[in-house]
């Protein structure tokens, strides 16, 4: 059985051989060899849009070629795409791109049009129902986190950090009265320690103010930073979470990503991120924040 990975692979040149015939998710998952509803969560959650949104955005941006490069008329550059109407074509490439076609076509000054590339498949990582894409970057201003300590060796640290993480959402998290949003996890992680062999451990939650913290727990006061953002998507229930899943991802995209990317770390902790009102019994999404700055 092929993994998300080839899914996702196969999918996308299946696409590029038949930009030029009418496809349907149907097609595509047929030829994917995997349910057209699957299909469609795994392409929307890894990309944001969907199959067929994608389809029509490669089209359009193929379609420049000729447009620029040769004096095909737009109703047979229209056809060629499996548009039936030549009207169908102009109004679909206005909304892509701001334009029409025979302004592409005609206009003297030059255009910057954003466009829609091929998916580039060596970006995707992949580990069994896990799937993660290209990371993007956002500021956060300092806030504050409220949670319970825990000192782990290293080579246990994801399987026993669950394991904390479990506990302290359905058994501890309820006894802080200031928590922003209770839905939201945040996995802490200090690292400042390692080389003694072990890390710590914060399972915790956002609060709007450090004043009351529950006996047993600690308040963590995070500085503004720059982050690299991680994003998971696992087809199974956040409770299913393990060192594998995110484990090895974190360690691929560490030695492809942020060691050649031109920064480094900022500190000495990252922390995940799960909004389980977005999770579902066969599906979840996790942010790792690591804080970056320029080398």
């Amino acid at each position: 059985m092929k993994n998300l990975k080839e899914t996702i692979a196969s999918t996308i040149d299946y696409i590029e051989e038949n930009l030029y015939d009418k496809i349907s998710l149907d097609d595509i998952s047929q030829y994917a060899g995997v349910s057209k509803y699957y299909l469609h969560r795994i392409f929307k959650s890894l990309t944001g849009e969907s199959i067929i949104e994608y389809v029509q955005s490669r089209k359009l941006t193929r379609s420049i070629d000729e447009l620029v490069n040769t004096n095909m008329r737009i109703i047979d550059i229209a056809l060629n795409y499996g548009f039936d109407y030549e009207q169908s074509y102009i109004r679909a490439f206005k909304k892509a791109f701001g334009c029409t076609p025979l302004k592409v076509r005609s206009d003297k000054k030059p255009l910057s049009l954003i466009i829609k590339e091929k998916i580039n498949t060596n970006d995707i990582l992949s580990v069994g129902n896990s799937i993660t894409y290209n990371p993007h970057f956002v500021f956060k201003q300092k806030f504050n986190l409220i949670g319970i300590k825990h000192k782990i060796l290293s080579k246990s640290g994801d399987k026993t950090a669950n394991s904390y993480g479990r506990d302290f959402f359905y058994n501890h998290k309820d006894k802080i009265n200031n928590i922003i949003n209770p839905q939201v996890y945040l996995g802490y992680t200090d690292w400042s320690s390692n080389n003694n062999g072990f890390i710590y451990y914060i399972p915790s939650a956002q609060v709007s103010n450090s004043t009351k913290v529950p006996e047993g727990m600690i308040n963590i006061s995070i500085p503004a930073h720059k982050y690299v953002v991680f994003r998971f998507v696992g087809f199974f229930r956040p409770d299913d979470l393990n060192g594998r899943h995110i484990g090895r991802l974190l360690v691929q995209l560490y030695r492809k990503w942020i060691f050649k990317s031109g920064y480094k770390f900022a500190d000495t902790f990252r922390f995940e991120y799960i909004d389980n009102s977005m999770s579902k019994d066969n599906y979840c999404e996790l942010y790792v924040y690591q804080p970056i700055e320029n080398m």
